[in-house]
């Protein structure tokens, strides 16, 4: 198909450091060989396609800009290649064509990866779900769809109507030949990453404010992925159930799962997550109650979690047996296919007003469940767990080494709930980086610095072992692909070596990002934690949800201050104003009516001293 170019020349005032640039909007199809420069901004209308044999060039911080009104999209189709060569201080940048303080959830169609690695799709290929052309799948596992480095797609992502979205990344069929890390997903209208399939590994990877899940895999995807964070915000939620990690094997369309369809199963592996939920701990436990757990497992999955550090989730563990139609997910666990291993899960005993903590919870023929309400009794759940009992004794099984905490502040990270600069880093006292069990003495604790040593003789001198150590020895983590270091979760400990690899690219308040520039330049991260927490609305929880009729907005203020508060319908019209007043530090409420609207998605948007932030709430007759 013809490639069009148009080329619009919008020139923009220099704005302090910002230079003029033109916009070039991109339409249709690239079908030869081109490059993207940073001295340009680009706007995609509509799906844009980077057909077979074409290879797309973006060269560091460039940035690229998906129309709100078409909702463009970037589709690199089998066959075609994406070179996005960002770099640590010139990340590129795929945002909202909306301007600062106004860019939302779902504004434009986010990137989509389609390779010829294989799936579990009966017909050896699928279709890219949202409307999408492009078919992806195939037999070579080794395919290359090209190299994503320190990339950041904001606002990406819709969900069209169930079962049927585009994602902020969607790996298609990807496979190994393809080099993915340093890429960053925030505020997405549906899933951050989701893989169909494919074989594809990927390193560094983060998700920040999704509305459904951060990290997403089915279609027998059999990759690996090190180093991965999600940071939710505690009052945006899908209907659907929001979780950090959800995976699945098989579905209408695919390969069964019986016994002889088991090769198909989905058998990714995920090490040193970093996984922060919505109970925002010690200060508020208050969360969108769509929450559903940190990691689901369903519909015959094998993926197996290793190394890393799970917090703040209303369940931590979800384990759900399917259906006769599909392959066993525990039977998976009894093969050892399924591992989850060297975790800790904090700060579930929440979950809705029960004392219990659900730390890892059994379903039995519920792939589409909600709401993982069965109890954690090992002699309800039988003998699915054989050698285990049920999925608590799968969890605390010595073999195993799972810790599970009351709290999250246990864990003692630094400041890993605050959603305009995270901070993730284990402190001096995290059982993450610190030690002080037998052998050890307080006056030897663990070395971060040092690798990890079980040697006690001579009484333990040598001895270096965190209180939860990892373990790169079980048969999913010895894998060449992954780095053998000395902690779980996605961060060192505290030492003057210790670096936190999200600075400096990444952005954690993209709605008042400035880009009217020409070559992007990554601003330093904040150097206090209350730089911007104070001026912006840290919570807004919209009840019921859905409304027919009367409602509530609650805003949580950490300083008094003039708030709007409006309501936006899914085309970003203006609908109703609820209140233009002061309202003063804690929390306020204001109550609306919603007869007057029609069914439908609306977004209940809060401005404080120039700053928007907005959730999705929706009226249903």
């Amino acid at each position: 198909m013809k490639r069009i170019l148009l080329l619009s020349c919008l020139i923009f005032a220099a704005l302090s450091n910002a230079s003029a640039y033109v916009t070039v909007t991109v339409r249709d199809s690239i079908s030869t060989n081109t490059t993207w420069t940073c001295d340009k901004q680009y706007l995609l209308e509509g799906y844009v396609y980077v057909t077979a044999g074409t290879t797309l060039t973006i060269n560091p911080g460039t940035i690229i800009k998906g129309d709100k009104d078409t909702k463009g999209a970037l589709i690199i189709e089998r066959g075609a290649k994406i070179m996005a060569m960002g770099t640590l201080g010139n990340p590129i940048v795929f945002t909202s064509n909306q301007e600062a303080g106004s860019r939302d959830y779902g504004d434009w169609g986010g990137v989509i990866l389609c390779g010829k690695a294989p799936t579990n799709w009966t017909a050896g290929q699928g279709q890219v779900e949202g409307g999408p052309r492009s078919f992806y799948g195939g037999n070579d596992p080794a395919d290359n769809s090209g190299e994503m480095h320190y990339v950041r797609i904001e606002y990406g992502g819709i969900a069209f109507s169930p079962n049927n979205e585009v994602n902020s990344l969607t790996l298609c069929g990807v496979g190994s030949g393809t080099q993915i890390d340093h890429i960053q997903v925030s505020y997405g209208g549906d899933d951050g990453f989701e893989f169909f399939g494919g074989t594809v590994n990927a390193k560094y990877l983060v998700s920040v404010g999704m509305w459904d899940d951060d990290f997403d895999n089915d279609n027998g995807y059999s990759g690996k992925l090190q180093y991965i964070v999600a940071v939710r915000d505690p009052y945006s939620a899908d209907n659907s159930g929001s979780k950090a990690i959800e995976s699945d094997s098989y579905l209408s369309g695919t390969y069964s799962g019986i016994p002889v369809d088991l090769a198909k199963m989905t058998t990714s592996v995920v090490s040193n997550a970093t996984l922060v939920g919505p109970l925002v701990a010690p200060t508020s436990t208050a969360y969108n109650d769509q929450y559903v757990s940190a990691v689901h497992l369903r519909r015959g999955s094998s993926m197996s979690i290793l190394n890393s550090v799970i917090m703040g989730f209303p369940c931590g563990l979800l384990i759900d047996e399917s259906s006769a139609t599909y392959g066993s997910t525990t039977a998976n666990i009894a093969t050892n296919q399924l591992q989850f291993r060297n975790n800790i899960i904090a700060g579930s005993a929440n979950f809705p007003s029960s004392t219990t903590p659900k730390i890892a919870v059994y379903v039995k023929d519920g792939a589409r469940s909600l709401t993982p309400t069965n109890t954690n009794a090992d002699s309800t759940t039988g003998t699915p767990f054989t050698p285990s009992a049920g999925p608590l004794s799968f969890f605390y099984d010595a073999a195993n080494a799972n810790r599970y905490y009351a709290t999250s502040s246990n864990v003692r990270l630094t400041n890993p709930f605050n959603l305009l600069n995270p901070n993730p880093i284990p402190t001096s006292t995290s059982p993450v980086s610190y030690n002080v069990s037998a052998p050890h003495s307080a006056s030897n604790p663990f070395d971060p610095s040092m690798p990890i040593n079980y040697d006690t003789t001579g009484g333990g001198v040598n001895y270096n072992v965190p209180t939860v150590p990892p373990n790169f020895l079980t048969s999913k983590a010895s894998d060449a692909f992954f780095t053998n270091v000395n902690h779980i979760g996605a961060f060192a400990g505290t030492t003057t070596s210790a670096t936190n690899w999200m600075n400096n690219w990444c952005e954690f308040d993209p709605n008042n990002a400035f880009y009217d520039t020409i070559c992007y330049v990554a601003p330093p991260p904040p150097t206090a934690v209350t730089d911007l927490t104070t001026i912006i609305p840290s919570g807004i929880n919209v009840y019921p949800n859905p409304t027919s009729g009367n409602a509530t907005v609650a805003i949580e203020v950490r300083n008094t201050c003039i708030a709007k508060v409006t309501v936006m319908d899914i085309t970003g019209k203006m609908v109703m104003t609820i209140a233009n007043t002061e309202v003063k530090k804690g929390t306020q409420s204001f109550e609306f009516n919603t007869s007057e609207l029609a069914s439908g998605m609306y977004f209940m948007n809060v401005t404080m001293n120039g700053k928007t932030r907005a959730v999705r709430f929706s009226v249903a007759k």
